[in-house]
């Protein structure tokens, strides 16, 4: 599998993906003047299909998540699986961490980038275990309060990108 990194998913895509599965993150908050929401990718392969799984500052431990700690052992983020979605390539573009303005955010995403680089095998593990906890309906909780990925999978193949 190719090295994680963060990428940036299309809105006009999550807004596809959207009409199918309404637990599908919204990563516009330009109107509130935060940071977009973010993805790392890509966590899971499945058949034809490319897996990302939203960054988020929650950092309650779920076993559909996998917090993202600093260099002193404390809970700043969390890769959220409950809510990873497939992304063709066309909808995705790779993060340029060191294009953001703010040199606080950029430690924090490399921070968070470097984690997740190094717990590869923890987060391919982790997103494995939930996509299949929902497909086959081993949990029902878990299948409860996740993505409908099935669901995605067929808004992903239907997806026709503007032109």
């Amino acid at each position: 599998m190719e090295e994680l990194d963060f990428y940036e998913v299309n809105a006009d895509y999550i807004n596809h993906l959207a009409a199918a599965e309404r637990r599908v993150p919204r990563v516009d908050y330009s109107a509130v003047g935060s940071h977009n929401k973010f993805l790392c990718g890509v966590v899971l392969s499945v058949a034809q299909h490319r897996y990302f799984a939203p960054i988020s500052s929650f950092t309650i431990p779920q076993r559909t998540n996998l917090i993202i700690k600093n260099e002193r052992g404390k809970a700043i983020s969390c890769i959220r699986f409950a809510f990873m979605i497939p992304v063709p390539p066309e909808a995705a573009t790779r993060k340029i961490i060191q294009n953001e303005p703010s040199p606080k955010y950029r430690r924090l995403l490399n921070w968070e980038l470097q984690f997740c680089r190094r717990n590869a095998a923890a987060i391919y593990s982790r997103a494995h275990f939930v996509y299949h906890a929902v497909v086959e309906k081993h949990d029902p909780l878990i299948s409860k309060n996740c993505c409908d990925f099935k669901a995605l999978e067929a808004a992903c193949a239907a997806y026709a990108p503007a032109p």
